[in-house]
């Protein structure tokens, strides 16, 4: 499995924050059902292979769009692939995809859509751009010239981007507040700005970013008291709030975690 990352140009980098790419097989993956996790990010997802299926709880599956918009998770999306993977990704800041989708962002939490539903001449121009490239490494880069054509960065709000660079300087743990605090607006406008832009609200955002940080600690730690440290270095007020969290968005206990195989997840996750 060969997961690749590119930086943006400097007219996407205000909303883009990575081009990605994957390319293997089925059987590369350890698991035949791959969990995603919230990590408070939409993105655009182009199949050049074999699409994914969407797993529902159930069992029941549902293939992905050939092209689709992710909007954000609020709990784990499971996926299986189906063969021939060759995927290029484009992840954008949390606010960032208002600058490519003018749909309001709240429209698409926790949804797949496809592409053309949400902005149709970027799927259009995408699908030409990737049309017979030798490589996934040439269709990244033409789709990094495809979206510097299509990007609109009045759509970016420089009050939410003020929040957001506050909730993740605080890794989650200060109060929305605070956040609200360092744009010159008050609270309810910034819930409401959110809500357009991001989709989701700040308290859920500081919330995604506090278990991104301790999903990462907690995978690191090999010390028996790994479930408590991990708690009280992320913010949470117990060991107690750190599960209830995590098996929110994780869909499992931190332990059940560690013991099902995540190559997805694991390659998907960054720090900032």
């Amino acid at each position: 499995m060969r997961y690749q990352e590119y930086a943006p140009s400097a007219i996407l980098a205000n909303a883009v924050r990575c081009i990605w790419t994957l390319e293997g097989d089925a059987d590369d993956l350890m698991s035949a059902v791959q969990p995603i996790l919230p990590d408070g990010r939409a993105e655009i997802v182009v199949h050049l292979g074999d699409c994914f299926e969407v797993v529902g709880e159930r069992g029941s599956s549902q293939r992905q769009p050939g092209m689709l918009f992710a909007g954000q998770l609020i709990g784990p999306l499971l996926l299986r692939p189906t063969g021939a993977i060759a995927v290029v990704g484009i992840r954008f800041h949390a606010d960032g995809a208002t600058a490519f989708i003018a749909t309001p962002q709240h429209h698409v939490v926790g949804r797949t859509v496809a592409l053309n539903d949400v902005a149709s001449g970027l799927a259009r121009h995408l699908r030409d751009a990737c049309a017979s490239q030798p490589s996934l490494a040439r269709a990244a880069r033409a789709v990094m010239q495809c979206l510097e054509r299509h990007v609109d960065r009045s759509r970016l709000d420089p009050h939410v981007r003020a929040a957001i660079t506050e909730i993740r300087r605080q890794c989650g743990r200060g109060s929305i507040d605070d956040a609200a605090a360092v744009t010159g607006i008050s609270r309810r406008h910034l819930e409401r700005r959110f809500q357009n832009v991001v989709g989701i609200s700040p308290k859920r955002l500081a919330r995604i970013t506090r278990f991104q940080r301790a999903l990462r600690m907690f995978e690191r730690d090999t010390s028996g008291r790994r479930g408590v440290d991990t708690a009280a270095a992320s913010g949470y007020a117990d060991q107690a709030h750190f599960i209830r969290d995590f098996t929110e968005l994780a869909g499992c206990s931190p332990e059940a975690h560690l013991l099902r195989e995540a190559m997805l997840a694991r390659l998907f996750t960054r720090p900032d």
